[in-house]
């Protein structure tokens, strides 16, 4: 057996790491494009506000403020797609809420403080963090809202507990930041069991319950994966082809709890014979197959021939496999034609009287009996 590049990834699925990738992605520019969007709503409702309040303080710099932050929306709206390809996307999304946060609060300074209706403004940054963000960041963003709200009583000199406006605003912040920490928990402990399920799900769909081996789809998918990397790094890729012989004939005479009993058997074999980044496969009824990743044809009679020596004796009846053997050829380098050469090498074995191994290789183009 060929030695393995010790850069391979163990049990690359290149076409599903693609395609969760892409959905990340996409769940991220959502998430921006939401965030600006409200960030934009936010600006046209203080637009409103200023233009119905025309004689308040500071209408000018508010005007400019809120001038900066139209085109800042619409800038991040534009650069949405580039940020959620980003690594650090999460981390500009919780700096960008906190900062839309502290611009809330200076608007309110300049508009008139603490009486400032700008102030309920502070409850978005809060309700967004709910929806999108870890309880951590959740948590922060609460902090960094009544924090807000603190530095303009502070200015404004409104921290009097006298003040009731005051005290309710407060109130309802820090309440609504709890509900937001709580609400932000529990989305992630079901965020985290619905990927267990699915996680379980999947190995459910992938894995074969009698014998413990991938299904018939999962090595199909596998090999076209390998047969594109074999291609790349010039590496070995060898097939097995497995079938027990006269497997209806035990049925027949042990009832089939046993049959079931004798197919686990062997499923634990092929298991205990492979790498982690081979495949061991149920094709169906009595079949299976074992996809070696850089194996020569060579390396791959190996696993075969210890296969038969692990056989003996581990099944309640006596039994036989034969067993058929292909390699890549790269002349025709198809997950059909691999597994057709090694069909055609295991009903070699078959004609030939079973319980051996037959090799097809493109170097030998009739099939040897091993």
């Amino acid at each position: 057996m060929a030695p393995m590049d010790p850069t391979h990834d163990l049990i690359a699925d290149s076409i599903g790491a693609s395609r969760e990738l892409d959905a990340r992605r996409r769940f991220w520019l959502a998430h921006l494009l939401l965030g600006f969007g409200v960030f934009l709503l936010e600006t046209l409702v203080v637009m409103l506000y200023l233009g119905l309040t025309p004689h308040g303080p500071h209408r000018a710099l508010l005007w400019a403020i809120t001038a900066l932050w139209l085109v800042s929306a619409v800038i991040g709206m534009a650069f949405a797609p580039l940020i959620a390809s980003r690594p650090w996307r999460s981390s500009y999304s919780v700096w960008w809420t906190i900062t839309s946060t502290f611009a809330v609060g200076l608007v309110a300074m300049l508009d008139g403080g603490i009486t400032s209706p700008i102030l309920l403004l502070l409850f978005l940054p809060l309700v967004y963090g709910t929806l999108m963000f870890t309880a951590r960041s959740a948590a922060v963003c609460g902090i960094s809202a009544l924090v807000t709200l603190s530095l303009v009583a502070a200015v404004d000199g409104g921290l009097a507990a006298a003040e009731g406006r005051t005290f309710m605003l407060f109130g309802a912040v820090a309440g609504a930041a709890v509900l937001s920490v709580t609400a932000a928990v529990n989305r992630n402990h079901i965020e985290r069991h619905e990927a267990l399920l699915l996680a379980t799900l999947a190995d459910l769909a992938s894995t074969d319950e009698l014998t413990g081996c991938a299904v018939r789809r999962v090595i199909r998918q596998r090999t076209e994966v390998e047969i594109e990397r074999a291609l790349r790094s010039g590496s070995q890729l060898s097939l097995l082809m497995i079938d027990v012989d006269q497997f209806k004939a035990v049925n027949d005479n042990f009832g089939h709890v046993v049959g079931d009993r004798v197919l686990a058997s062997i499923g634990e074999i092929l298991m205990n014979n492979v790498r982690t980044f081979d495949v061991a496969s149920r094709l169906g009824g009595d079949e299976f197959a074992l996809l070696l990743v850089e194996t020569d044809i060579k390396g791959a009679v190996i696993v075969a021939e210890r296969i038969f020596r692990d056989l003996a004796g581990s099944c309640e009846v006596p039994i036989t496999l034969s067993i058929g053997v292909s390699s890549l050829d790269r002349t025709l380098p198809t997950a059909e034609h691999l597994f057709d050469e090694a069909d055609m090498a295991l009903y070699q074995v078959k004609r030939s009287g079973r319980d051996a191994i037959a090799v097809r290789a493109p170097e030998a183009p009739s099939p040897i009996n091993w």
